[in-house]
């Protein structure tokens, strides 16, 4: 399965998730006005028909208001998240691990996901650790890729060797690549919605706690009924929500897992994962919204009793066999050795220096003939491997300095100098403090080649995404002067100006608004970019006719021709990337 058929999967579950929902809805709403009419029938002592209650304009208001309650609950949870997977961090009360951070555990984190961003070409997401939890669990969430957020409880860093935490987070890149971020987002906010009207009958109940409803002229006993009775709706609507995420989530789970063992080429160290659950503090959460986002994370949150119908996760059992038939009972062996198996961890694999994907060069097997639609978003061994050497070649004290919001804002401005014409740090209106830095930054980008460029800024970004609104503000100004005062304009700086909008702009993180549902409407957009990525390999003629014709493949058809570099503006370019990326 390859990116585009993992999105046509992904809208496909969308689809899916809307098709539940509207029939947990219509099963709600019939439920909750069948509770009110009970309440009218306690009221009137007996003296009130059914009948008469499903042909009053109180019925269908009564399923109007359901409507609206469940409605504004997931508009309210989905407006909660709007920042996507910084929102959903907050909400948790995690803290983040910031880029520069030195303790042990939390560099050897950072480590391993900046290598795994190196490979998949993405920028490093923001990392954050739920603290005073236990249980070994992780997630990522977000709306887009390049916006990622990756969130790991305490346990995962003080339980999991090194092996064991890449085999964790290469499960959750899968996610990453397979487009389930953004679904898994929506869904919280539909099941917020379904469990609203539990919280209504809850508010009912503790409002009317100190009142008595002894006798039979008061109206509390009415009121207390229904509250009850919307209390168990609200359990209605959490089985039904349970089913949903199920339905969604649970082979997403397996494929998860097969991807992980692709990326890292170690299955030991998933598998080593699981079996520490397993066999260990297990996976729960104790976050009062432990059950909002089960589906989201790494292993089950929450306890289940109808698990074969319920669980999003399948039982660690099953998974551990779909990685090998040999690790269930491997499992079984350590749980009767726990002490043994936990003193055979590595030294050296808890070492943060180690490379982040070991086994970089294990034998790679045979090449097989794939399509370039197969090559998109998927992450291999060579991949891996390139991403190791490249990670290791960068110093660890430039590095540090990206990890720095201000000297990773100096080494943008530093990575704009290479090969341009102009001043730059007169273009930036830079102090002398910061031109020296700047200069320096300079020789150190040109010395690692142009290979470390755009890796360098991926690493950056999460620093950068520290800044204050009004340093994001002048660290962008400053790269749109840089651009404006080299003529004729330069593609690399417009590609960082591009970049810097998209990952520290207002809107940046949020949902984007999807305006084309097929290719076929952006193929004027994709002959752009593509007939421009031709010009800019520097193939001529027919070389760069044929080039063209290669990489457009079936995305774009066969009347559509290689733009001459006139009609391949940076003004056309940006529009075209706009609309691809709706």
């Amino acid at each position: 399965m390859n990116f585009f058929e993992h999105q046509d999967r992904a809208r496909r579950n969308t689809s899916l998730l809307v098709l539940y929902f509207v029939v947990a809805l219509a099963a709600i709403i019939l439920v909750v006005t069948f509770a009110v009419y009970i309440a009218l029938f306690w009221f009137s002592d007996g003296s009130y028909p059914l009948t008469d209650w499903m042909s009053s304009p109180a019925f269908f208001w009564c399923g109007a208001a359901t409507l609206m309650v469940i409605t504004a609950g997931s508009l309210q949870k989905l407006w909660q998240l709007r920042e996507g997977g910084e929102a959903l961090a907050e909400l948790l009360n995690a803290r983040e691990v910031l880029p520069a951070t030195q303790e042990p555990a939390e560099r050897r984190l950072r480590n391993v996901v900046e290598e795994m961003a190196l490979a998949s070409g993405i920028p490093a997401p923001r990392t954050f650790v739920l603290d005073n939890e236990a249980g070994i669990n992780a997630m990522v969430a977000g709306y887009r890729p390049s916006e990622a957020v990756v969130l790991v409880t305490q346990g995962t860093l003080e339980q999991l060797d090194r092996d064991q935490l890449q085999g964790v987070i290469a499960h959750e890149y899968s996610h990453i690549f397979n487009a389930d971020m953004r679904i898994n987002l929506r869904l919280m906010a539909v099941l917020a919605g379904i469990l609203a009207i539990g919280k209504v009958g809850e508010f009912l109940l503790h409002s009317n706690r100190r009142r008595s409803y002894s006798s039979r002229d008061n109206n509390q006993g009415g009121i207390i009924l229904l509250g009850l009775a919307l209390m168990i709706i609200g359990y209605v609507g959490l089985f039904f929500g349970r089913l949903i995420k199920a339905a969604v989530s649970r082979q997403r789970e397996l494929l998860a897992d097969a991807s992980a063992v692709q990326f890292t080429r170690n299955p030991a160290g998933l598998a080593g994962a699981l079996i520490t659950i397993r066999n260990g503090p297990g996976s729960l959460l104790n976050t009062p919204h432990a059950e909002d986002m089960n589906h989201m994370c790494f292993g089950d949150t929450v306890t289940f009793s109808l698990r074969g119908l319920l669980a999003t996760h399948p039982p660690v059992d099953e998974r551990l066999a779909a990685i090998g038939p040999e690790w269930v009972a491997r499992a079984r062996v350590r749980a009767r050795s726990q002490p043994e198996a936990q003193s055979t961890t590595s030294a050296a694999a808890n070492t943060p220096e180690t490379m982040a994907f070991a086994d970089a060069q294990a034998p790679t097997p045979a090449p097989q003939t794939v399509t370039p639609a197969d090559r998109i978003g998927v992450v291999g061994a060579e991949q891996l491997g390139y991403a190791s050497v490249l990670y290791q070649s960068i110093p660890e004290a430039f590095k540090t300095q990206l990890r720095t919001p201000d000297k990773a804002a100096l080494a943008v401005i530093a990575l704009l100098a290479q090969g341009t014409r102009t001043d730059t740090s007169a273009a930036a209106g830079l102090d002398d403090e910061e031109s020296i830095q700047v200069a320096a930054m300079a020789e150190q980008v040109n010395a690692l080649g142009a290979r470390v460029r755009l890796p360098m800024l991926d690493l950056a970004m999460p620093a950068l995404k520290q800044l204050t609104d009004a340093e994001r503000a002048l660290l962008r100004s400053r790269v749109t002067r840089i651009a404006d005062a080299e003529s004729p304009p330069r593609l690399s700086h417009f590609l960082v100006s591009q970049l810097l909008d998209e990952h520290l702009g207002k809107h940046s993180g949020r949902a984007p608004r999807v305006r084309f549902k097929r290719y076929e409407q952006v193929t004027a957009d994709l002959q752009v970019l593509l007939s421009l990525m031709v010009h800019a390999s520097g193939s001529k003629d027919d070389a760069a006719r044929t080039l063209f014709r290669q990489t457009a493949g079936t995305l774009i058809p066969g009347g559509r021709v290689l733009l001459p570099m006139d009609r391949c503006s940076l003004a056309a370019l940006k529009s075209a990337l706009a609309n691809l990326r709706d």
